[in-house]
C-alpha cells in the first residue's frame, strides 16, 4: 500500500470513491450535482490538502481531502476534512490510519488544528473510537431531520 499526495491525475478515481461512499450511506441523500462535485473535487485537490492510499496494483483504495477553514466568528484557522473514506475491503488495513496521519502531519506542519467529522450513519461509534485513538476529542453533533 501506498499514501502519497492526489494530483489532479486523481480526479476521476477520487470522483469514483466519493460516489461509492454517497451510495453506502443509510441516510436518504439529495441528490448529487455532478458538476458541483467536480469542481469541489478539483478545488480540493488545487488549494487544499488531499492524500490517496493505493494498493499493490495502483488502485485507489481510499483518500482524505479537505481546506482551511474558519468558524463564522473567529479569525482561528484549521484544517477541515471535506472527505474521508476507505473501500470497505480495506478497512481492516492501516489505510485509514495512514490517511488521517499524513493529513494531520499537514496541517501540524502548516501550524493549523485539525477538524475530522462523519455525518453519514454506518458504525459511528467505531468512527468515534478510531478518532479518539488519534488523540481527538469530540465536539458536538449533527441532527437530520427525520
Amino acid at each position: 500500500m501506498e499514501i502519497r499526495r492526489a494530483s489532479p491525475f486523481d480526479i476521476t478515481a477520487i470522483l469514483g470513491m466519493l460516489l461509492e461512499m454517497h451510495q453506502g450511506t443509510e441516510l436518504e441523500t439529495p441528490k448529487i450535482n455532478s458538476e458541483k462535485m467536480v469542481a469541489k473535487v478539483n478545488e480540493v485537490i488545487h488549494r487544499g490538502v488531499v492524500f490517496v492510499a493505493l494498493d499493490e496494483k495502483n488502485n485507489l483504495i481510499g483518500s482524505v481531502g479537505g481546506m482551511v477553514g474558519q468558524d463564522w466568528w473567529s479569525e482561528e484557522k484549521f484544517l477541515a476534512d471535506n472527505w474521508f473514506y476507505v473501500s470497505p475491503d480495506h478497512r481492516k488495513t492501516p489505510a485509514a490510519l495512514n490517511l488521517i496521519k499524513n493529513f494531520i502531519k499537514s496541517a501540524n506542519d502548516a501550524k493549523l488544528p485539525v477538524r475530522l467529522g462523519h455525518i453519514f450513519s454506518g458504525d459511528l461509534e467505531r468512527k468515534d473510537k478510531f478518532f479518539e485513538k488519534l488523540g481527538m476529542t469530540k465536539a458536538g453533533s449533527v441532527f437530520v431531520e427525520a
